[in-house]
């Protein structure tokens, strides 16, 4: 198994890791690390993903 961790990427509202665990070429497990809590998952849970798509812009001042 092979554990990566790509970034930090500089974002408008800080930064973003991500750390993966890569196993015979396929992506065993993923998380993701961003210091900055804006608490849009917690908004979000529960509800089909594609709702991001429409949530978010409404409730963030620089997401379009």
């Amino acid at each position: 198994m092979t554990r990566l961790v790509v970034g930090p990427f500089n974002r408008v509202e800080g930064d973003l890791e991500v750390h993966l665990e890569v196993a015979e070429g396929a992506v065993t497990a993923a998380r993701v690390n961003a210091p900055l809590y804006r608490g849009f998952e917690r908004m979000l849970e529960g509800r089909d993903p594609r709702d991001a798509l429409t949530i978010t812009p409404r409730i963030c001042g620089i997401c379009s």
